[in-house]
């Protein structure tokens, strides 16, 4: 399924550099503490997405961004292990360098994804690598994120500047393709250096096998990981080949932040200052804990998307409960807080007490109550003008740059890919109809930081007063929908509160911005296939089933199947086969702009049914780019989750539904298990039929 993304941003060099020498000149104005040691962390972590960017460009200037990664990673290690008081100044000479003959061109920025959504903190890498001795040291990088992931662990290890390295290909097969000159033989160790491993772990693999082949010996080498569990459930034989001949080390969050045997280091401690000494240790609440705290009707418990949730935790104190939750590391982290203030400020969301290296603190709101999944009478009048409000409110406040979410066509990929998946090909037919207007479309498309969040359990009320949590951070996720139009959010609502048609009329009017007609009903048939494949590939990885998941995947499903359905452009022959299979089936609840294809403006039915029908049948494993990247963006998906293991022999995770063309993990997609021995699995193909709903 089409879920993940992995955004670029693509800006000025001279500016990435200016905006750096300004964090490290703010630097010398704070005083020792917490907050001069996240703006520490902050600077690394834009210098490590400098060196990425021109890394990936192959420019001269990559090794010289590189030293001052290195520099500034010994510079946050002086700063942990003094408990923040030692001095982060960064020598002159080596950020000057970083400045001869920068890149005219934009360079490509990748978003670390541990940093900013997982909760990945490098002092983890640098307190692993001190458990770790050898004689000598040579660290590899994997890029992106291993930029300075590298540089921390070289730190801890004593080692020089560390190299970088960007495997390719497919998400689960990735490949390097690398001088192997670069390796230094006469090294006593090698340590790889990646956040993860993800579903596959093919990416740390890839390193690793070309270590290997290059004659390294499996005693020598390392990979210095996000958690020790290994690859995930799309692992070939031959990384956990590799993964087998390799030392793994991790120092996990619990370990470092959160139960650490300094006290500075210790996050209980960090919020001190802010709510006050605690009565009891920091209260887990991630990955639904936080459902158990809230009084619901029988039936109306939220479903919960492990995976997807910051790390978030209670604090008892005197005066009241606290939320702490996770927002990002450096730069992402505090944009995120100050979009926190300008919505609480307006009345919409609860007000932040202040951030603390990466972790937001509320109050915890004992007074409010969850909004019911189905609200009525005066409540439902007031929450659809409470929900245009703040919609009006983001659309005025938080524009968004072009690039900055997903365009129309991968929407539109990704809508026709999971339906295919799903609902299987005759209906995925349906989508043909919007392709000839999504250049139109793409024009009516005013991108802004959408919340892309409107479901019920994310509001609060009590009497006259509804607001609205988890307000922050989803345009910026690890999805690939991003910034939107204002009608994605329209849309969301429309979904998750089973809005009519006049209701829906009524919230756009409350907005105060009108969006395109026909992009409204593009984007909830959009909004509809991406929420229904986030429900499949959480069900896919789970190990217990969660009844409450199970039935927003139900309903989902159900509206898509309905929306498409009713289009003119669904071929006969699904009709002919659905009607016995929908006999008996409730009606959808989700009815506003059911009849999406007809609103699309300029599309030919007649001409594009007729095309649709000689098509041969569309892909179901998404295509890889020219940069290695798949469609969903991943460099290897799930790569900052901890995996769960799957039975053995299974193609896919447990519980995933529909099956598809994968890539065959005995060969890894090579076909052959050596020159002369084609893969008995795959016949030699390199692929297999396996399950895909959620893989």
């Amino acid at each position: 399924m089409l879920v993940y993304g992995d955004a670029v941003r693509h800006e000025d060099a001279a500016r990435v550099l200016a905006r750096l020498r300004r964090c490290l000149r703010e630097l010398a104005l704070l005083p020792p503490g917490l907050a001069r040691h996240a703006r520490l962390v902050a600077g690394l972590i834009e210098a490590g997405e400098f060196a990425q960017a021109l890394a990936d460009a192959r420019h001269v200037g990559a090794d010289a961004a590189m030293s001052l990664v290195r520099a500034l990673a010994e510079c946050c290690a002086r700063s942990w292990d003094s408990d923040f008081e030692a001095g982060a100044g960064v020598p002159a000479d080596t950020l000057a360098a970083c400045a001869d003959r920068l890149p005219q061109e934009p360079i490509g920025l990748k978003r670390p994804e541990g940093y900013a959504y997982y909760a990945l903190y490098p002092e983890s890498y640098l307190d692993a690598a001190r458990r770790v001795h050898a004689p000598s040291w040579q660290v590899f990088g994997v890029r992106s994120i291993g930029t300075s992931l590298g540089a921390m662990v070289a730190a801890g290890l004593g080692a020089g500047c560390p190299g970088t390295l960007r495997p390719s290909g497919h998400p689960f097969a990735r490949r390097l393709a690398a001088d192997a000159s670069a390796i230094d033989l006469h090294a006593g160790a090698f340590a790889v250096v990646d956040e993860g491993p993800g579903l596959s772990g093919s990416s740390l693999a890839a390193v690793g096998r070309w270590l290997l082949d290059a004659g390294v010996a499996p005693e020598r080498l390392h990979f210095f990981a996000g958690h020790a569990k290994g690859p995930g459930a799309m692992a070939s034989a031959d990384v956990h080949a590799v993964w087998r001949c390799a030392q793994v080390h991790a120092a996990s969050f619990e370990e470092v932040i959160l139960r650490p045997e300094r006290p500075a280091h210790r996050l209980e401690n960090w919020i001190v200052p802010l709510v006050g000494p605690l009565r009891a240790p920091l209260q887990d609440i991630s990955g639904g804990r936080w459902r158990g705290l809230q009084s619901r009707p029988a039936g109306e418990a939220p479903p919960v998307h492990p995976a997807w949730e910051r790390r978030k935790f209670l604090a008892e104190t005197a005066n009241g409960r606290w939320l702490v939750k996770f927002i990002g590391l450096g730069r992402e982290g505090e944009r995120k807080y100050l979009r926190a203030k300008a919505l609480a400020a307006a009345g919409f969301v609860p007000r932040p007490a202040g951030l603390c290296h990466g972790f937001v603190v509320e109050r915890w709101r004992d007074d409010l109550s969850p909004m019911p999944a189905h609200p009525a009478g005066n409540l439902r009048s007031r929450l659809i003008d409470r929900m245009g409000d703040y919609l009006g409110f983001r659309a005025r406040s938080f524009p968004a740059l072009e690039r900055a979410g997903a365009s129309v066509r991968a929407l539109w990929e990704m809508g026709r890919f999971n339906t295919e998946a799903v609902l299987g090909p005759a209906l995925a037919a349906a989508w043909d109809a919007w392709e000839p207007g999504l250049d139109r479309l793409s024009h009516a498309v005013c991108r802004i930081e959408t919340d892309n969040r409107m479901h019920a359990w994310e509001w609060l009320t009590a009497g006259t007063l509804i607001l609205k949590t988890d307000a922050v951070d989803h345009h910026a996720a690890h999805d690939l929908v991003g910034c939107q139009d204002l009608a994605w959010d329209i849309a969301g609502a429309a979904v998750e509160f089973e809005l009519s048609g006049d209701e829906v009329a009524r919230l756009v009017a409350r907005c105060g911005r009108t969006p395109d007609p026909a992009l409204l009903s593009f984007s909830r048939l959009c909004y509809l296939a991406f929420e229904l494949a986030r429900c499949r590939e959480t069900i896919g990885a789970a190990a217990i089933a969660d009844p409450p998941l199970q039935a927003a995947a139900a309903r989902y499903e159900e509206a898509l199947h309905a929306a498409l359905s009713a289009s003119p452009f669904a071929t006969t022959v699904h009709r002919k086969t659905s009607d016995s299979a929908t006999a008996s089936a409730p009606a959808p609840r989700c009815t506003p702009g059911a009849d999406v294809a007809s609103m699309a403006s300029g599309v030919d039915m007649e001409q594009q049914q007729k095309q649709a029908q000689a098509q041969q049948q569309p892909r179901v494993v998404p295509p890889v780019d020219d940069d290695g990247s798949s469609v969903a963006g991943e460099e290897d998906p799930g790569a900052a989750v901890e995996p769960t293991t799957p039975k053995a022999g299974d193609e896919a995770p447990p519980g995933t539904p529909g099956t598809g063309e994968g890539i065959c993990r005995r060969c890894g997609g090579s076909g052959r298990l050596s020159a002369s021995e084609p893969c008995p699995d795959c016949g030699g193909t390199g692929h297999v039929t396996v399950g895909i709903g959620g893989a």
